[in-house]
């Protein structure tokens, strides 16, 4: 029987992580992890269609969709800055109702131009 032989590991040294080469890697791995995060290189998550005749963009950072008009309602969604959802026309205690029967805190949404969200 055939003996097996591995080719041998060494450890790194402190040289391995010095020069352009350990940064440019480094930066491309850490851009490509931050791109699957963001789930793609396409706009950001757009759900808007435009079915509803008003389209809003996200205003903050992270803005939680929940399922009724009030602040202890379940999140069912979250949405970040600049995703664009489908929206109507009604706001009920500082809520707006979006597509679907869902609804996000108004103040943190904007109005697309164009758009009938008023």
């Amino acid at each position: 029987m055939a003996k097996l032989t591995f080719p041998s590991i060494t450890m790194p040294t402190a040289s391995t992580f010095k020069g352009w080469a350990f940064v440019l890697v480094a930066g491309l791995a850490l851009a490509l992890l931050a791109v699957i995060d963001r789930g793609g290189l396409g706009e950001p998550g757009s759900t808007a269609d435009g079915s509803t005749g008003c389209q809003l963009e996200v205003a903050v950072p992270e803005l939680n969709i929940r399922s009724s008009p009030a602040n202890n309602a379940p999140v069912v969604e979250t949405l970040r800055t600049g995703e664009k959802v489908d929206g109507s026309r009604t706001i009920t205690d500082g809520f707006r109702e979006l597509e679907n029967g869902r609804w996000a805190w108004n103040a943190y949404l904007t109005p697309m131009p164009g758009t009938n969200c008023a």
